[in-house]
């Protein structure tokens, strides 16, 4: 497994300057061009988690290729590994840097964007185990990404960046939207859409597992963006991760496929001031600019700017390459 660098990164702007990320101890490494795709290869193998990775057999998108919109779906299959707690950070985000976004809450059991910033920026709820939801989400895309007019005849832009969080055990589902859907070719091809798949990651194996299953039916038809919750230790503790040759092997057809696969980390937000926004049901802003717990306000502030570090050294594929840096 390729070691990872100990020194701060800074990764360029955009997907036109592709890099791959690999850590071991620091929240950002440093990264190297990726080359082009050598010639395809067809062969294959099994890998620890049973699953089949193989080498790409098609042209692979490049880094040369630039998409006006992007949708950005936070997945982490396994419940409490802290997608919401991402989600809600990146949205916090987006908003803080004035980027315009949709965000879709399929977590309807804990529906965590919905009831901190539904008020805030557009949420919408999406069923996502209901059968035909999916379907209708795919349509809906359609008339959003178009121009249309109000009442007065004044053009209203169509949306360009998308935030879709996913509920637990929506794995199976997930792969049935993109295998019989072909819903990732269509986005792309129809709407001139790239997919970026942000995995939250606990240091348990079924981490491991559930990206490698997701790496097996999406491919190179999207980015890939791995964040280590450091709730659960520091970024050296994800040794399942780190070792795991599956993993190993993914990143090394990525990057010869010109594919993003970046590693970044989620700061711990102390208890004290997580459960205090969660009784509250305070965004991360309102937890700053409340008088109430001034403790809170510093541990959320501070935490806050950790994460905008991370998530800006991903920028180019979570829709942030054009971002407001003022706010």
């Amino acid at each position: 497994m390729t070691d990872i660098l100990k020194d701060e990164a800074e990764i360029l702007n955009g997907v036109e300057e592709l890099l791959l990320v690999t850590d071991e101890t620091t929240e950002a490494e440093s990264t190297e061009d990726i080359q082009q795709m050598p010639e395809a290869v067809t062969a294959g193998e099994k890998t620890e988690a049973g699953n089949t990775i193989l080498p790409q057999t098609k042209t692979a998108v490049t880094n040369k290729k630039h998409w006006s919109r992007r949708l950005v779906i936070v997945t982490g299959d396994k419940g409490g590994v802290g997608k919401s707690t991402f989600a809600r950070g990146l949205a916090q985000t987006y908003l803080d840097m004035k980027k315009e976004f949709l965000a879709f809450d399929a977590d309807i059991s804990n529906s965590h964007l919905s009831r901190f910033y539904g008020d805030k920026c557009l949420v919408r709820e999406l069923d996502f185990f209901t059968e035909g939801n999916v379907d209708i989400f795919l349509d809906d895309l359609k008339e959003l990404i178009e121009d249309s007019l109000d009442t007065e005849g004044a053009v209203i832009r169509g949306k360009s960046l998308f935030l879709l969080e996913l509920p637990p055990q929506s794995m199976r589902i997930l792969k049935d939207v993109v295998q019989q859907m072909k819903f990732l070719s269509t986005v792309d091809e129809l709407y001139d859409m790239r997919v970026t798949i942000v995995v939250v990651i606990s240091r348990v194996m079924d981490s491991v597992k559930q990206l490698i299953t997701l790496y097996d039916f999406c491919q190179d038809q999207v980015d890939y963006v791995v964040v280590k919750n450091l709730f659960f230790g520091s970024p050296s503790n994800f040794v399942r991760y780190k070792e795991s040759s599956d993993i190993t092997a993914m990143k090394d057809i990525l990057i010869e496929s010109n594919i993003p696969f970046l590693e970044i980390t989620m700061p711990d937000l102390i208890e004290h001031a997580y459960d205090y926004l969660d009784k509250n049901s305070l965004t991360f802003n309102q937890g700053i600019e409340q008088k109430e717990k001034p403790s809170v306000k510093g541990r959320v502030s501070t935490w806050i700017t950790k994460f905008k570090e991370q998530v800006w050294l991903a920028r180019g594929i979570l829709g942030l390459e054009n971002a407001d840096t003022r706010g």
